[in-house]
């Protein structure tokens, strides 16, 4: 007599990302992504220039907050299709938290529209991540996180700062 395996659901895992871009403005373009997934080293990539993006679109500010310059970008940057598909493959099994979903949803957008392929997965708001498990308020913990880990405006690190947040929250609700 054969017994048959017991599939059990894979758990999926947790999983942060971080986008820099050009500027703020509706013609703005990604220019960096990190991303990492709790408990493992984050990472990042610059993003090349795809052909419909307009310099228009960038602005100063942003370069000073970021501190990527163009040319930086077009010398060290990767093509769209390859971050969009290192994204999918990284993300296949991953509920993805960004700390600003409608600015990074956009430039995720861009990013694969460029590509040319579909995203294979959704974002999801870090804050409803955290309020379900933190005790002390949003203001305290990113207080203590920019403590271990700044957020800084450079996408792995900023990455590193929601790790981190999750950490302490998940510290304090097993306390």
């Amino acid at each position: 007599m054969s017994e048959t395996p017991i599939c059990l659901p894979l758990r999926r895992q947790i999983a942060f990302i971080d986008l820099e871009a050009s500027g703020l403005g509706p013609k703005s373009w990604p220019i960096e992504v990190g991303w990492g997934f709790h408990s493992w080293p984050a990472r990042s990539m610059l993003i090349k220039p795809a052909t419909g993006w307009s310099l228009e679109a960038w602005e100063k500010s942003a370069e000073e907050l970021h501190k990527l310059s163009p040319d930086q970008l077009i010398k060290d940057g990767k093509p769209p299709l390859e971050v969009a598909l290192v994204l999918n493959a990284a993300f296949a099994n991953a509920d993805v938290y960004s700390d600003a979903p409608s600015f990074d949803g956009f430039w995720l957008y861009r990013l694969y529209e460029a590509a040319g392929v579909r995203a294979n997965f959704k974002l999801l708001n870090l804050a409803g991540l955290i309020n379900n498990v933190a005790k002390s308020s949003p203001e305290e913990l990113i207080s203590r996180a920019s403590e271990k880990e700044p957020h800084t405006h450079r996408a792995e690190q900023d990455v590193r700062h929601m790790q981190t947040l999750y950490t302490l929250a998940l510290e304090e609700a097993a306390a």
